[in-house]
């Protein structure tokens, strides 16, 4: 598709925009400064994609982001605000990997209870595996921990080890 002049035009002065301003991103009363991160997840060496990561510290923000291919995960704190406060946190990673073909959501019409019946006549399965050690996906027991101060831009974790540990369904 080709982006008439104009249109490229105010893109990039949007962009540029919300480059400069910050994207407006204004903080609630009584959150800290909030430093942007990214953090580095890897499982045995290699890049964890489609990871959840969460920070947690001895205060009641709480910092989060999904990896991607590379591993990478930028930060959100209370799951909307870019960054993290100034600390030292306890990572936790979880992973679900999946097996099968999912299963269509429960019927709330006509249409979608004869979709949901062949599925279920189908024989077909779905299953779900965590694939992280149960050590790094609660806080109590991760050895991971990270500190996050003014100028610390990225950080990295390595996870040992991988289980497949199925999770039961409802």
């Amino acid at each position: 598709m080709k982006i008439m002049p104009l249109k490229k035009l105010l893109i990039v002065a949007l962009l540029s925009f919300a480059l400069v301003t910050g994207c407006g991103q204004k903080l609630p009363d009584g959150m800290p400064t909030l430093y942007p991160v990214t953090i580095t997840v890897t499982q045995d060496g290699s890049p964890l994609d489609d990871a959840v990561v969460m920070l947690s510290g001895t205060e009641q923000w709480i910092s989060t982001g999904r990896t991607d291919a590379r591993g990478n995960a930028v930060l959100y704190t209370q799951g909307f605000y870019v960054g993290v406060p100034a600390g030292t946190f306890s990572v936790t990673v979880t992973k679900i990997a999946e097996e099968g073909e999912r299963p269509p959501r429960r019927p709330f019409d006509p249409e979608s209870a004869r979709i949901y019946a062949e599925y279920q006549r189908s024989g077909q399965t779905f299953r779900q595996f965590n694939t992280v050690p149960v050590r790094y996906r609660e806080a109590e027991t991760t050895p991971l921990t990270v500190e996050i101060q003014r100028g610390v831009r990225t950080v990295a974790v390595n996870i040992e080890g991988t289980v497949r540990e199925e999770m039961r369904q409802r």
